[in-house]
């Protein structure tokens, strides 16, 4: 009893401590993880396009301009691009505008209720270029299950 007494006045651990979890004390914080997959969302559509993880680290999403948008007859759109190579450029907008945007030549890709996304293929033959079944699926709709594409 008296060592126990003499312990914790001493301030000493009365019971063997164990390692600590990671990050406390000190130690360095876990390194990040690369990113693994690829994704863009269009809010105002409801939609995430998902693309296949060979796009992570290479290809950049730009949104087209007011000026493309007035152009394709797009309500939004977004262009894929591998340093100075198109890849594809995706439009969406709702079903009354459906003509205007397969007029610019774009194809229909996927509807959800009102909206309607179009794709416009760019490179083709690149190692980059999405496969019709990937580019099938990679439209995911809010409130749809995962891997679920509408046509």
């Amino acid at each position: 009893m008296k060592t126990v007494v003499l312990a914790l006045m001493l301030g000493l651990p009365v019971t063997p401590q164990a390692t600590p979890p990671p990050g406390v004390h000190r130690e360095n914080a876990p390194a990040r993880e690369p990113m693994k997959r690829f994704s863009w969302r269009d809010e105002a559509a409801g939609y995430t396009f998902v693309a296949p993880p060979r796009w992570v680290g290479k290809v950049r999403a730009e949104p087209l301009t007011s000026k493309e948008l007035a152009k394709s007859g797009a309500t939004s759109g977004v262009r894929f691009v591998e340093g100075s190579k198109t890849l594809l450029v995706l439009l969406s907008s709702d079903e009354a505008r459906l003509k205007a945007l397969t007029g610019t030549g774009a194809t229909e890709l996927s509807r959800h209720g009102d909206h309607v996304v179009a794709v416009k293929v760019g490179t083709v033959g690149d190692d980059l270029a999405l496969t019709s079944e990937e580019l099938g699926s990679a439209v995911q709709w809010d409130g749809e299950a995962k891997d679920a594409a509408s046509r």
